[in-house]
């Protein structure tokens, strides 16, 4: 019962935040095919088998045997979960967009078999996985390379669970632990990095399919998963989708990729199939996400709220004044003058618009920033303490 009354809350709370949220900046590619919603949390999305759009002007695919279905209402359980984790932190992960139908483009696929030879098809597709090097590039600036990348579908397998594919195949799922931890099948993940480097020391087995593993985390939600604890291998005879294009191409199996990640193909009972459900899962999803980034690495996501302060400066009082301040004016800081701190300012859109380190009077000058509400953050890199403020320039 507590269970469903926060539920219930949290759904009238994003009906809210549906009517009345910051702006959040968005891009799109040539003709709109493609679309990038800007984010400012380490969390990239990307959807390419949801769209609708079939332009007369590029002829369906025909190259080497096309696969045409469309993976149904994922762009808006992508959407659903935006606004659950903006709901929840009060920030937005990135998100790509593919509009454009699969016969037209799959951009889960290299670009000869994705785009066909097609010059339109081909520049959505570059457009496509561009957004994504671009959000992550701005994402692992900001949280310094801790950034998570999720590429989004839906599969049509029978077993009603979500797939998780970290590009290990059924059968090397099926393997011994100590096997999984061998460099060799490390390289073949898409959370490699993550494996050689995560703050409890977890190996690669546990972060697959252990207690604190992302499967597991839904599957504590009631939405199973595979790899998990309670499922740690799918079978050789469920069609498991292991991950594709996308996620070897953007993720730390690729070694110019700083950046973990999976390919997440969800089911379509009781998750995709209707308005209500998406918004369920879009509530666990964002629980399960905020916990294993707070776990794996080290981040507070629940803290990232442009309206709230935060404050680890410990046993010292801090402020910032004036505030709210007049354009023009020197934004004062009361902090600790016997180390030397950064400051990153952000508008609610949650574009990074200044950053430097803070001179010894401890100001800023406000000349250059627009009338608004800013979220200031002041940090020492060496020994992780830091601020968040809002601050108020009319």
């Amino acid at each position: 019962m507590k269970s469903l009354r926060k539920n219930i809350i949290l759904i009238l709370l994003v009906s809210l935040v549906a009517s009345y949220t910051f702006a959040q900046s968005v891009d799109f590619g040539t003709n709109n095919y493609i679309e990038y919603q800007i984010g400012n949390l380490p969390l990239v999305i990307s959807v390419s088998h949801g769209g609708n759009i079939e332009p007369a002007s590029i002829p369906d695919r025909t190259c080497n045997n096309p696969v045409y279905a469309v993976d149904a209402f994922t762009i808006e359980t992508a959407l659903e979960i935006k606004n659950l984790l903006f709901a929840k932190t009060g920030c937005y992960p990135h998100i790509i967009i593919s509009h454009l139908k699969r016969n037209k483009l799959d951009p889960n696929r290299n670009l000869a078999d994705g785009a066909c030879g097609n010059q339109e098809a081909m520049t959505a597709w570059q457009e496509f996985h561009n957004f994504i090097d671009t959000a992550r590039n701005t994402a692992n600036q900001q949280y310094n390379d801790k950034t998570f990348f999720v590429d989004l579908h839906g599969h049509g397998n029978p077993i009603q669970r979500v797939e998780l594919g970290y590009l290990l195949y059924d059968d090397e799922l099926e393997l011994s632990d100590n096997t999984l931890n061998t460099s060799q099948y490390i390289n073949y993940s898409s959370i490699k990095n993550l494996a050689t480097s995560n703050v409890n020391n977890y190996t690669h087995a546990q972060l697959l399919k252990g207690p604190y593993s992302f499967g597991t985390l839904l599957s504590n939600k009631n939405y199973p998963a595979v790899p998990s604890q309670n499922i740690p291998f799918p079978g050789t005879n469920s069609n498991y989708f292991s991950g594709g294009y996308i996620t070897a191409n953007h993720t730390s199996y690729d070694p110019g990729a700083p950046i973990n990640g999976l390919q997440m193909e969800l089911n379509f009972t009781n998750i995709r199939d209707t308005p209500a459900n998406r918004t369920e899962f879009a509530i666990a999803f964002a629980e399960a996400i905020i916990e294993y980034m707070n776990t794996h690495f080290n981040l507070s996501w629940n803290t990232c709220n442009p309206l709230s302060t935060i404050n680890t400066f410990p046993d010292k009082p801090f402020s910032v004044h004036p505030n709210p301040i007049s354009r023009g004016d020197l934004i004062h800081f009361d902090i600790p003058e016997d180390t030397i701190y950064e400051y990153e300012l952000f508008n609610l859109q949650g574009q990074l618009t200044a950053k430097g380190v803070l001179n010894s009077d401890r100001t800023i000058n406000s000349k250059e920033l627009n009338s608004g509400l800013y979220l200031i953050k002041v940090f020492n890199k060496l020994n992780g303490v830091f601020m968040t403020m809002k601050i108020i320039i009319h």
